[in-house]
């Protein structure tokens, strides 16, 4: 059943959301930038207009559109329009390389790509034209490529020079033919079970794992979690991470849920983001990791009064006191639960006896732990594989059956080894699998190594992470090269960016002999150890 305003209980669907915050906080500033800010009637009123430019190209329920843009209005406007006709939105990361982006557009069955042209030295047209040669020589709307079927139109803010492009100009003027009663006729038809989004994120093999959340996921958890990190509807929050990522994804949409505002930098550069929270009034800042260390010591460096900026300064308990770090909530959460699923508010003092802790259940997730070898669960305070159900547990891998990523009872391994005391709060352990966590991005090592294998001068590879205190932890690559191959660590990471993102680059890189990689008799990389090649 469609979820409509007249429907009981909290919005379910994008339309309906939106339509309840304009009716309480239209003239409120929804999203703000140095440049530019807007109120909730006119990002309805945005949103709507490139949503009937969506339909009069064809699009409906179900359509594959991908989004490739920085953070701030036109992105914001764009993932609304698209969530608004049903379609299922892939957002795809600036930092992308092309080999990234002909993987992303091709797994996901992309039609309409709706990019902007340019964010600091990345020309998007040239990188496009690099992750698919084929473009050359093809017109506008009529793309036929092998590599990438489905995809038919591609739309820049700015297609100069690009033969096989439109312009945001000549897709925004078809909304001319489409009238308000159709767009409204098919937002009645989304459902809060429809598939919505599409998020990638490194996995267990060397390619990017494709998380699907439905309607009700991007509007349900996300009011849940303001409660989290206490957004009110007076709040101009400034999200650090961005927005094609989950946790950027999720706070955005927990401050459009609360009608509070949304601030925008034109560049994540630090002086930029800093010149932003002083111009456009920011009294909350939602970072992690080394990103937000370095902004609160230019704040503090450039006179800035960090404890005014919720987030930017330490958290303080309900009374005003400040919270110690170990005593701090730990959130946990993935992009498979649309960001935390265990977590305290960040007003509240974990107990003396939980420090590091994680917190109890939020948004109606359940929780067990098991065994990873026999999947019974463990007695209460043991560690264990943490499995998931319920709350907004995504729908699923994009192209991958429910029995291939669900138990059969519907729970989720998220390969988190953690343990839950009795009192139910959880502590996270370790990663059982491959990934590393770095700058608050998760990197499979698999996907490090395989774009290591594929240079000439590398023989083999293992890549691990090592704790960091600034990072949490950072890429590490023991490297063997090939018979007669002369390069330095410079010279690997200066290759490897063609083909990873730059926060997957090793910034720990040793050469080594074969026989130095610790392996089991039978030629399994034993990771706990390999650490130790780079004491």
């Amino acid at each position: 059943m469609s979820d409509t305003l007249s429907d009981m209980g909290p919005p379910s669907t994008i339309s309906a959301m939106l339509a309840g915050v304009v009716a309480r906080r239209g003239g409120n500033d929804a999203v703000a930038t140095v440049a530019e800010t807007i109120d909730y009637a006119e990002l309805n009123r945005r949103s709507a207009h490139i949503a009937q430019a969506l339909l009069a190209l064809g699009a409906a329920k179900g359509a594959r559109i991908a989004l490739l843009a920085p953070d701030g209005i036109f992105w914001i406007t764009t993932f609304l329009a698209a969530l608004r006709i049903g379609a299922l939105v892939t957002v795809v990361s600036t930092l992308a390389t092309p080999r990234e982006i002909a993987h992303i557009l091709a797994n996901s069955d992309v039609q309409v790509l709706v990019a902007a042209r340019r964010m600091l030295r990345h020309d998007y047209g040239e990188v496009l034209g690099r992750a698919f040669p084929g473009l050359a020589g093809q017109e506008p709307g009529a793309l036929r490529l092998e590599e990438a079927p489905y995809l038919r139109s591609v739309w820049f803010d700015d297609a100069g020079g690009l033969e096989w492009a439109g312009a945001h100009a000549e897709l925004s003027a078809l909304a001319d033919g489409v009238g308000e009663g159709l767009l409204a006729a098919v937002e009645a038809r989304v459902s809060p079970s429809d598939e919505a989004v599409i998020v990638y994120t490194s996995g267990s093999t060397s390619l990017p794992k494709a998380v699907v959340h439905t309607q009700w996921n991007v509007t349900r958890h996300p009011p849940e979690l303001a409660k989290l990190f206490l957004v009110k509807p007076g709040d101009r929050m400034l999200p650090m991470l961005p927005a094609f990522w989950l946790g950027g994804m999720a706070m955005a949409m927990q401050v459009l849920s609360q009608g509070a505002t949304l601030v925008y930098p034109a560049s994540p550069e630090l002086p930029v983001v800093l010149d932003t929270l002083r111009r456009c009034r920011v009294n909350r800042v939602n970072g992690w990791g080394d990103g937000l260390t370095r902004l609160r010591a230019l704040a503090v460096a450039e006179g800035l009064d960090v404890a005014a900026i919720v987030g930017l300064g330490q958290f303080r308990d309900s009374d005003g006191v400040l919270i110690e770090p170990h005593l701090q909530s730990n959130m946990l959460g993935m992009s498979e639960t649309f960001a935390p699923h265990s977590a305290e508010p960040i007003d509240r003092r974990l107990p003396a006896d939980k420090p590091g802790a994680s917190g109890r259940a939020v948004g109606g997730y359940e929780r067990r732990v098991v065994d990873p070898e026999t999947g019974r669960e463990v007695p209460v305070g043991e560690v264990g594989e943490l499995h998931l159900r319920g709350g907004a547990l995504m729908a699923g891998f994009y192209g991958r059956r429910r029995c291939e990523v669900f138990t059969p009872d519907g729970f989720y391994p998220t390969g988190d080894l953690v343990r839950i005391d009795a009192d139910d709060y959880l502590t996270f352990v370790a990663r059982r699998g491959d990934m590393i966590k770095t700058r608050a991005a998760n990197v499979s090592r698999l996907e490090v190594e395989t774009a290591l294998s594929a240079l000439p001068e590398v023989a083999a590879s293992a890549v691990t992470g090592l704790p960091d205190e600034e990072f949490g932890q950072v890429v590490a690559a023991a490297i063997v090269l090939a018979d007669g191959a002369r390069t330095d660590a410079e010279g690997v990471r200066g290759a490897l960016k063609e083909t990873l993102s730059s926060y997957k680059i090793p910034r720990r890189i040793v050469f080594v002999a074969e026989a130095d990689i610790p392996r089991t008799a039978t030629g399994k990389l034993k990771l706990a150890e390999l650490g130790r090649l780079f004491d």
